[in-house]
Order: C-alpha cells, then structure tokens, then sequence
C-alpha cells in the first residue's frame, strides 16, 4: 500500500514539473502598468482588437506597430518576434503573449510581456518606436556558484573594462 502512494506522489511530482515546463518555460517577465476603471469595456475590447492586429502583422516583418481606437480607449501596441522564428510561431508567440496579459492586467492601461521568442506590448498613451527600459523586469535566480571566489574576481575583471 505504502509503496502505491509513493509510485503515485512520484507520478504527481513530475506532472507538476511537465505542466511548469509546458506552461511556464516561456514567459520570462511581464508587468501591468497605470490602473484604470475596470468598467470600461471599450478599451478592452480595443485591446483584443490589437493584439488580434499585431499578431497577424508580426509574422512577416517580425515587428509591428499599431493603433486601434479613439480617445479615451485609444490603445497602441508593440510586437516583435526573434528572426529565428517561423511565421506561423511568431504568430503562435504574439497571441500566446496577449493572451497571457490580457487575462493577468485587464484594468491597466499599459502592460508588456517578454517572452523568450517574442515581445509584446500596449498602452493608452503613444510612444516610440525605441523599446524603453522603463518596464524593465529583472528574474533573479536562486542557484549558488559553486566557486565564488572565481567567480567575484572574474566579474571584478570584467566590470574594470565597463
């Protein structure tokens, strides 16, 4: 009996790691940005018109910019994609990062997501062609170096010829 339940926790325990691979090995930040009222259905519905848009127009040039909307619930957006993909996973990527974000910041204004293989991002305000730092999203990472003292002299190194 007690060897059943273990064969079964070893099954569940790798379950979790496959769905965490499947699901979430992709998505390497994202932020919701400038609260607005959640009732507005208009900007909304815009936003899922744009990410409809930049999802189809990536594909080809691998960057798209776009506008859907009149003020107030006027909404811009960015998506790119890496050269190295298809047009059919760029397009895959862009709609799989609007969807995410939709679902994550639906009563912000702005949001952006980076994912490994594609960009995405939308605002009620305009801005540049130029990707600014301002959503810059830092991952930590919790693993050790194993040889530290290497390590801090080689970046002290490194960090002399910034």
């Amino acid at each position: 009996m007690s060897s059943s339940r273990f064969v079964f926790f070893i099954y569940l325990i790798t379950f979790v790691f496959l769905l965490e691979t499947a699901f979430g090995a992709d998505s390497i930040s994202f932020g919701c940005f400038n609260s607005r009222n959640p009732s507005s259905c208009c900007f909304e519905s815009n936003v899922n018109k744009l990410i409809a848009y930049l999802s189809g127009q990536a594909s080809p040039t691998r960057y798209t910019l776009g506008l859907v909307g009149k003020n107030p619930n006027q909404v811009y957006g960015l998506a790119l994609c890496r050269r190295d993909l298809s047009d059919s996973d760029c397009k895959t990527c862009i709609g799989e990062a609007g969807s995410y974000i939709r679902e994550r910041c639906r009563s912000y204004s702005a949001a952006v997501i980076r994912y490994d293989k594609c960009f995405l991002k939308f605002s009620s305000t305009p801005f540049s062609r130029r990707i600014h730092n301002v959503y810059e999203v830092y991952k930590s990472n919790s693993n050790k170096v194993s040889e530290s003292h290497s390590f801090n002299e080689m970046t002290k190194g490194l960090m002399r010829h910034c």
